[in-house]
């Protein structure tokens, strides 16, 4: 909870608290928009943030992305089908002929004794279709494929919490904005009041009622208002720019700052639960879980068996005859066909001690993630512990900040009558227009300080709504 005490207006202490106040509280945190008013307006910037945001975006490519990587690894089932054609021209020195294996399964042959070592080259040609298939993988496909969903469900959790932080970014940066916007109001007024009595004093100066330092003082006071105000509406132009970022680099039409969170308090029900299971990050964290142990199964079933179904189809052309004899024109047309199919299972042996390690590497790993979803949990449980603490305590302070305002304003009043009549000096009227202007500033500071704990507390619980559908009525 946030308290400013009662100070002197102009003093340090006073413009550092508030100015804090300000800059720390906003850390905590291109399509057509259009804007209203309000809770609408609200809403439009929330919508610009979720579609404009670069990271959000990328998130969401991401995401897409990862859909393509599980159909990927679906068309694994698809058998491979390769058809080659190929020309060459070589000695025979070995078998007879010579064929390129790539994507070949050539005929063996016996070596070539009728033409001894010749460097003579032969032309040849070869084509063939072959098929490989694997229909049954013992589990590693389906292993794979549940990898690969695994993985897409983390980058959608992911993308999840991104747009839900950037959407509490971007109402703790609309609070803040009010706030600064409200502010300038309180100290316009209290500017327009230092004007007012400037002319005040100098009028009493002028009958010789009051003395002419009292207007040199507030003179001075005058001036120094008008330094806070236009820090105040800095403070506020920057607010507005960090705002713009937050929603993608150009706010929706229509800007105008609401009052009305300042003209009641948030109510909220509190339950005797603690944080949602479904709080974004929680669901990040149970998703990296699943990724692990799908790595693992996976892993471990890779030591099972393969079954390839193979065949192909082959046509062979040799600018060498069967006895031995070169005939080079042969070579340039296919002289034999064949076929061949088959089946094969191969079983990787010793990869399970091989992987061994790998796989009590990926348990830890595992087991880890899931110690770091306890400490998630634990700490978001004490957050929303302590900003239930804080709501009720700073709606408590906010219900009794009216009731200063009021013993603020009827003192000033009575005091600036007085200075009137020649019956107080300057002191006195100074100070308590200093009080009444702090008192309105604490009207407006304790209820934005109300809605900004129950942000927090609509944050760690992982629902946004329970701030919106406050803030909507």
């Amino acid at each position: 909870m946030i308290f400013i005490g009662i100070i002197a207006i102009h003093s340090p202490m006073f413009m550092k608290t508030v100015f804090s106040i300000c800059v720390m509280l906003f850390l905590f945190g291109a399509i057509p928009c259009h804007a209203q008013t309000g809770k609408s307006y609200l809403d439009s910037l929330l919508k610009c943030a979720a579609v404009n945001y670069p990271l959000i975006k990328a998130k969401r490519l991401r995401t897409q992305s990862l859909e393509y990587a599980v159909k990927y690894k679906q068309n694994d089932i698809i058998p491979s089908l390769s058809a080659s054609y190929q020309l060459d021209y070589a000695t025979d020195n070995n078998i007879t002929g010579m064929v390129y294996p790539q994507y070949i399964l050539p005929l063996s042959g016996p070596l070539s004794k009728a033409n001894g070592n010749s460097y003579g080259g032969v032309p040849g040609t070869a084509a063939a279709l072959d098929l490989l298939w694997e229909p049954i993988t013992f589990g590693q496909r389906n292993a794979a494929i549940g990898l690969a969903k695994g993985n897409l469900q983390y980058a959608q959790r992911d993308e999840t919490l991104t747009l839900f932080n950037q959407q509490v970014a971007v109402v703790n940066a609309w609070l803040n904005y009010l706030l600064l916007a409200d502010l300038i109001k309180v100290y316009q007024s209290n500017v327009d009041r230092y004007a007012f009595s400037l002319k005040q004093a100098q009028t009493l100066v002028t009958s010789g009622l009051r003395p002419g330092t009292d207007s040199s003082s507030f003179n001075s006071q005058y001036n120094i208002a008008q330094m806070q105000l236009i820090g105040f509406e800095r403070q506020r132009d920057s607010v507005r720019i960090a705002l713009e970022e937050l929603v993608g680099g150009k706010l929706p039409p229509g800007m105008a700052a609401d009052s009305t969170v300042f003209k009641r308090l948030p109510e909220v029900a509190f339950s005797a639960d603690t944080v949602s299971a479904g709080h974004p990050e929680v669901l990040l964290q149970k998703a990296e879980i699943d990724v692990n142990e799908l790595s693992l199964k996976s892993m471990k079933k890779s030591i099972m068996p393969r079954l390839t179904l193979w065949s192909t189809g082959y046509g062979r052309g040799s600018g060498i005859t069967a006895d031995g004899s070169i005939n080079s024109g042969d070579g340039w047309h296919f002289e034999r066909y064949n076929y061949g199919f088959g089946a094969q299972i191969a079983f990787p042996v010793l990869d399970v001690f091989r992987l061994k390690p790998a796989w009590k590497q990926q348990e830890l790993v595992t087991e880890a993630s899931r110690e770091q979803l306890q400490l998630t949990q634990l700490h978001l449980n004490s957050a929303v512990l302590m900003a239930q603490s804080a709501l009720q305590k700073s709606t408590r302070s906010a219900r009794l900040a009216p009731q200063q305002l009021q013993s603020a304003t009827y003192s000033y009043n009575a005091i600036a009558s007085r200075y009137e009549s020649g019956l107080v000096n300057y002191y006195d009227v100074i100070q308590a227009q200093q009080l009444m202007f702090q008192a309105q500033a604490m009207v407006k500071i304790s209820n934005y300080t109300a809605w900004k704990a129950l942000l927090r507390l609509s944050a760690y619980n992982g629902n946004l709504n329970l701030f919106l559908n406050q803030y909507g009525k």
